[in-house]
């Protein structure tokens, strides 16, 4: 084990030390490009951070030995977060070229530069952050265990931040387009199906889910629970769309949507989500979410801004 004040490139020793990784991480890890044309500096990097867990998620390393090669990885990986990247590897700007081709040719503004250098008299600090959008800068010579960490840690948030923002754009955007498409719908079925399907595409990762919709036999009376049909699913629901959804559904799932359709508050988790909505002619429609890779706070955000919209659509097909 080594102390957080040991150097991890000095002198071309293979310094480095590390705890135990964990041994489940619940979460898809972060992804981390090394890119260096020595082979330590790769082992030493991934001993360093083998323990390295952030907002519960590890880190997936991803090595390249050359600018060239770190063009085709960046290109097969583009959800990278960090690069820590040397300078002078097959030429004396091959990773200040690299990082221009990141930031200039793929347009990509959201991944986290560290630049680590053994030679800093070739990159001047000050002139390669400003001319190449770099986002920290470490000398091999003093570059620490802690100092590792502490670098990825910041540039982990900073990333996470972005990408947080960029996510809210996107999905917001989708809102305004989906809930255009929902409009137009004429059909009940066809309309119930498309909200399923731009919730999926408003996330942008694998879901699986379904929605019931139910009314009350007559105009101001509350739906039962045994008037909930499923009327429109994803795969691994699709065997009970038309179905009765108090004796097809899996029994837990079923008593929470029987929870939530008498309490009339949504519920988020972590794993899934189930929204409740309502349209003004008394229709209630609940719709079930599942994901392995788990919810942000920022989905349940988007989620209910699009089953709100899609309430009063669900009122323009009635009336239609």
């Amino acid at each position: 084990m080594v102390a957080d004040d040991d150097f991890l490139f000095d002198d071309d020793e293979l310094v480095g030390g590390s705890g135990q990784p964990e041994s489940k991480q619940r979460l898809t890890p972060w992804k981390v490009l090394i890119v260096d044309d020595e082979q330590q500096v790769h082992a030493v990097t991934r001993m360093v951070l083998s323990d390295f867990v952030f907002q519960d998620r590890g880190l997936e390393f991803v090595g390249a030995y050359s600018g060239a090669e770190a063009r085709l990885k960046i290109n097969e990986n583009p959800d990278v977060g960090v690069i820590l990247l040397d300078v002078v590897m097959e030429t004396e700007s091959a990773g200040l070229d690299f990082a221009r081709y990141v930031r200039d040719e793929l347009g990509n503004r959201h991944v986290r530069i560290i630049l680590r250098t053994g030679q800093p008299g070739q990159a001047p600090e000050r002139r390669v952050i400003v001319e190449y959008d770099v986002n920290d800068y470490k000398e091999k010579s003093e570059l620490t265990a802690q100092k590792l960490f502490s670098s990825m840690t910041t540039a982990l948030r900073s990333y996470k931040d972005i990408m947080t923002i960029e996510a809210n754009r996107r999905g917001l955007e989708k809102i305004i387009k989906g809930s255009a498409e929902l409009f137009r719908s004429r059909s009940m079925d066809i309309f119930l199906s498309g909200v399923l399907q731009q919730l999926g595409s408003l996330l942008e990762y694998d879901v699986d889910g379904f929605m019931l919709s139910g009314r009350g036999t007559s105009l101001g009376e509350r739906p039962s629970p045994g008037d909930l049909t499923v009327v429109a699913a994803t795969d691994r629901f699709a065997t009970v769309v038309g179905k009765p959804a108090s004796a097809n559904l899996d029994p837990q799932i079923w008593s929470t949507v029987s929870n939530v359709l008498q309490s009339h508050e949504s519920v988020f988790e972590t794993r899934y989500s189930l929204v409740y909505f309502q349209s003004v002619r008394y229709r209630d429609t609940l719709v079930y979410l599942e994901t392995k890779r788990g919810f942000h706070p920022f989905d349940h955000g988007l989620i209910k801004l699009l089953c709100a919209n899609a309430s009063v659509g669900l009122d323009h097909v009635v009336t239609a």
